[in-house]
This record gives structure tokens, sequence and C-alpha cells, in this order.
């Protein structure tokens, strides 16, 4: 695992790899699952996963302004930098 509960992470953008956003998020959980897009809608998500050739890996919940996001794939969280 990349990150470590307790770090602080900046999600980066589908559209570039050097853009991130902010403020950063806090790692509460690290877990080996796959990812979820679409929280609730298992089939959509299953679909999506397939489409875009993503299986299980590492995957973390973040808390990022006040609301926990579950599974967020590792590619898609970089080191915050302050």
């Amino acid at each position: 695992m990349k990150f470590k509960i307790g770090d602080l992470v900046s999600i980066i953008s589908s559209q570039s790899r050097s853009v991130t956003y902010n403020p950063p998020a806090l790692i509460v959980n690290a877990y080996i699952s796959q990812p979820k897009i679409f929280l609730h809608n298992k089939k959509i998500n299953k679909l999506w996963l397939e489409e875009e050739d993503i299986g299980q890996g590492a995957v973390y919940d973040i808390m990022h302004q006040g609301i926990v996001e579950e599974a967020v794939l590792e590619e898609w969280l970089t080191c915050w930098e302050s």
C-alpha cells in the first residue's frame, strides 16, 4: 500500500494527472478490493469496472470536505504537497 491511515492525499483529476483537487483528503482506511465508482448501484459499478479493465487493487476510504468516500483506487490519489 502506498498510503497509510492518517496520510493526507490529493485527488488526481481524471483529465490530467498534473491537476489535483484541493483541499487534501485524509486516508481513513486502506484495503484490497474493487474501487467503487457508483456507491449505490453495484450493477453499473461492475459494468464500468469491466469496461475500464479495472480489477481488485489497493483502495482507500478517504474523508474529503467532511464526506467519507469509499474504495477510492490508489492510482487516483497522490501525496499531498503543502
